[in-house]
């Protein structure tokens, strides 16, 4: 052994170990470089590893060889102690031996054995070897990628061979646990489909849209999807694939395995398994089952590559991902998105940086226009850890954080036109970019993303369907708008948003009985969650009051109040408190009492307890000047001022604090003031909004053609949302406004027309609103009379 070492030491064979191993991991690293840039399979590093360790000996023995044989006889330090053969003493002794043992000397020529072994472990020999063994690993490489791509053998991709068309829908089953626990398994289908809905080959429905699938098969939208109702719906639907999932548990080890399979034929078209040898590696096996199985239908292998992995997209915690996985259960599935709610602040609770949950929890708030302190803080959440979401999550996160936080409009756009880019037909990015230009009054535009969307799926794009009525309403293209809400109503059959919808498309068209039984039939078919009774018992009360019944209106009012209360939402309970008492300002014209209602509201529920961004501020501020406190509201508008971030203030925000300074105006006699803060206002989404209070600046001003103008503007204009907005403050008197006008410029037949309008509309009006309603009644049969 020693004499090994020593052997080492003299030949150098450290040095070259170390400069191979250097060499050994540059090459790794450039191996691995390419084949994440350019999208080389994953077993690519691992061939060349394989390589590097065959040439480790080879590289070692050359070396041996290369450096001669020392022999026994002639150890390096005798001879390093015998003279030099060219000095005069090696001289003297050469000449001194007898010739005989001069002749017995053996040749200094290699032995045939040393030659063969010189000849065959060579530099030259190793460096060509090295390459020759890089080129056939690079052969096979090529060779792979090539059958691959072109379909062709073991290799070829379900998508090169024709088995699956591109972006063709692929509908995923229940997955399922041995074991029984129904919670594991609802959360592997959901990672799953997490880690498989990044695919920009396939497109995997999401959990409305296989709810949707259920609805129209028959079947209650929860039903359990195994994979026997999974071909059956494929098959209907013309879903060519359907993905089946098991996880199965061992003595603490567990299995994951999927299955595409075909939905005509049944066959498998491609199996996988993956093992996870504890409950903290299951994520990760999802994760590796989904990319080989995205990997044999086509996917991009350099997609593929530059992924986060499953857990760190989503979270590492298996409890939190399970919350998540309720919630989206709850919310996408039951319609319960109370209940998804507090699943998801659950999750984030567990996982604080769990992006995919804030996102989600942001989203379902912001989308009620409720509870603006809960949106911000969850959607700045998703924003500030978007590092740990997918690349289409992130996209989302930030274009909602720009749109519904700091209400940077291009910022917003521009996240929306990179998912488009990266697939065409992403129903979401082309729906959610609609919404934006909707926002900015471009109704053409976002009317064709919403039909874009339809297109690429009309049986799952529920919410492009809704979309595509309001922006067909806001074109006055109304029998197109009642034609697609009719192609909705068939495509989701029994889906109460339908029913909403046409309560919507009823009031927009001024049929408000209408629109009362479309509300009641909505709340027959909800869930039963303490949203849909808060949004029904709004919805009753609007109509009510639009009529002209503030008792009845009062009563529903009282109801979703109530709701509120149940709902732990006291910022929501004060903004309905502003509402109910902008009735009796705009409606019964009894200041007072609206005073007291917000008055009871504030004793209730005091500003100081609720965050600064669900204080209503501005509401609270038109009843303060309408009712002439001026000073308290302005104190309001201030209090905002100071409270609200500028780069927190939405868009709504800033509109109700321009039209409350308008109110604020107009109470002070300031109408050409007023005027300037109502034009301001008129911004977003409700093309009507500012309308009322610009007409009557005008009318106040004198300006009685202007306000003419503009009020007769606010009642002809279509728009799908009038029930929910400003229809029930303004409808009646404005109507009754605009007769009057016409009247006093003694144009009777549409003085009559508006007349008429008005008395219908307030036929069932309170008592204490009839003599109005008496008064138009006589001028118009007046008219009648003079006009034959």
């Amino acid at each position: 052994m020693r004499k090994l070492i020593r052997e080492a030491h003299r030949r150098s064979l450290w040095q070259v170990l170390g400069l191979y191993l250097a060499g050994s991991w540059v090459s790794l690293q450039v191996v691995r470089e390419v084949t994440e840039s350019v999208g080389l399979p994953e077993w690519v590093p691992g061939l060349a590893i394989i390589i590097l360790v065959i040439g480790l000996p080879v590289v070692l023995a050359t070396a041996f060889v290369q450096e001669g044989i020392s022999t026994a006889e002639t150890p390096r330090e005798e001879t390093a102690r015998e003279p030099a053969a060219d000095t005069p003493a090696a001289v003297t002794a050469v000449a001194a031996q007898p010739a005989t043992a001069a002749a017995a000397q053996p040749a200094s020529a290699p032995s045939a054995t040393k030659g063969t072994h010189h000849r065959l472990f060579t530099w030259r020999n190793a460096i060509v070897g090295g390459a020759l063994a890089f080129a056939v690993g690079g052969l096979l490489t090529v060779g792979y990628v090539a059958m691959r791509n072109a379909g062709i053998g073991p290799a070829g991709t379900l998508v090169a061979k024709g088995v699956l068309e591109e972006r063709a829908p692929i509908l995923l089953a229940d997955f399922r646990a041995d074991s029984g626990d129904e919670e594991l398994a609802r959360m592997a289908t959901d990672a799953f489909r997490i880690d498989f809905g990044q695919s920009q080959v396939v497109s995997l429905l999401q959990p409305t849209e296989v709810a949707n699938v259920l609805t129209r098969m028959g079947r209650e939208r929860d039903t359990p999807m195994d994979p026997d109702l999974a071909r059956e719906a494929a098959i209907r639907e013309g879903i060519p694939a359907y993905i089946s999932g098991t996880v199965n548990s061992a003595g603490g080890t567990f299995v994951v395995s999927a299955e595409l399979v075909a939905a005509e034929g049944g066959e498998v078209l491609v199996p996988v398994r993956e093992t996870a040898k504890d409950s903290t590696e299951i994520i990760d096996a999802i994760d590796r089952l989904s990319s080989r199985l995205r990997e044999r239908i086509g996917e991009s292998l350099r997609l593929m590559h530059g992924e986060e992995p499953l857990a760190r997209v989503t979270t590492p915690s298996l409890t939190a991902l399970q919350r998540y996985s309720q919630a989206l259960y709850a919310e996408d599935v039951l319609g319960d998105q109370d209940r998804a709610i507090a699943l998801l602040e659950e999750a984030v609770a567990i996982d604080t940086a769990f992006a995919m949950a804030y996102r989600k929890l942001g989203a379902i708030i912001g989308n009620r226009g409720t509870q603006r302190a809960r949106t911000v803080e969850a959607l700045s959440k998703a924003y500030q850890h978007r590092d740990r979401l997918t690349e289409r999550e992130r996209y989302h996160a930030e274009a909602l954080y720009h749109f519904n936080v700091t209400t940077e409009i291009e910022k917003a756009i521009n996240p929306y036109r990179s998912l488009i880019e990266l697939d065409p037909d992403d129903r979401y990015a082309l729906n959610n970019l609609g919404v934006v230009y909707a926002f900015l009054r471009d109704h053409e535009r976002a009317e064709e993303l919403y039909q874009e969307a339809i297109r690429t799926d009309s049986a799952t794009a529920s919410t492009s369907w809704q979309n595509a009525v309001q922006e067909q309403v806001s074109q006055n293209r109304i029998e197109d708008a009642r034609a697609t809400l009719e192609a909705y109503a068939a495509k989701f059959p029994g889906n109460p948003r339908v029913t909403e919808y046409r309560a919507l498309f009823a009031a927009s068209l001024g049929d408000y009985e209408g629109a009362t039984a479309r509300v009641r039939e909505w709340r027959e078919q909800s869930t039963g969650s303490l949203y849909d009774h808060w949004q029904t018992s709004w919805d009753l009360a609007v109509l009510s009051a639009t009529g002209g019944k503030l008792a009845v209106a009062g009563e529903h009012m009282a109801d979703a109040l109530s709701a509120d209360e149940e709902r732990d939402s006291p910022g929501e309970y004060l903004l309905n408190a502003t509402e109910l008492a902008q009735w009796y300002i705009d409606v019964h014209e009894d200041d007072n009492r609206a005073r007291e209602i917000v008055e009871a509201a504030l004793q209730a529920h005091p500003l100081a307890e609720l965050d600064p961004l669900d204080r209503p501020f501005q509401e609270l501020a038109v009843i303060y000047a309408a009712a002439g406190d001026v000073p308290r509201a302005n104190r309001l508008l201030a209090e905002f001022e100071e409270t609200v971030p500028p780069e927190l203030r939405d868009w709504f925000e800033t509109s109700s604090f321009d039209w409350a300074r308008g109110r604020i105006a107009m109470t002070e006699g300031r109408f050409e003031d007023a005027l300037g803060h109502f034009r301001d206002s008129d911004v977003g989404f409700c093309t009507v909004c500012a309308l009322p209070e610009i007409g009557r600046a005008y009318d106040a001003a004198g300006q009685a053609d202007s306000a003419l103008a503009v009020l007769e503007r606010y009642i002809t204009t279509p728009w799908l949302w009038r029930m929910r907005f400003n229809d029930s403050w303004y409808r009646g008197p404005v109507v009754e406004r605009v007769a009057q006008l016409y009247d006093e410029r003694n144009d009777l037949e549409n003085a009559a027309r508006y007349y008429a309008m008005f008395v219908e509309l307030w036929a069932d009006a309170d008592a204490e609103l009839q003599p109005r309603v008496q008064a138009a009644q006589a001028r118009l049969e007046e008219i009648v009379r003079e006009r034959g």
